[in-house]
């Protein structure tokens, strides 16, 4: 019938995906440097997300029956 309603996705959730984008395999960082500089601009992209008015939102999977 209808699809799903997107839900919005929390913040803590949204850093979480962002922080795991942004870490890199270059190896020119220690991995805390790396972890931290990720985590670190994580927090503020979701920030200015924010800020800007903005939500990202997850599509629910649809299930074909």
């Amino acid at each position: 019938m209808f699809d799903p309603s997107p839900e919005p996705i929390p913040d803590e959730e949204l850093e979480a995906v962002l922080t795991a984008a942004l870490r890199s395999s270059g190896g020119q960082l220690t991995r805390p440097a790396e972890c931290f500089m990720a985590a670190a601009s994580a927090r503020h992209l979701v920030d200015r997300l924010a800020l800007a008015g903005l939500r990202v939102v997850r599509f629910p999977t649809r299930r074909l029956t």
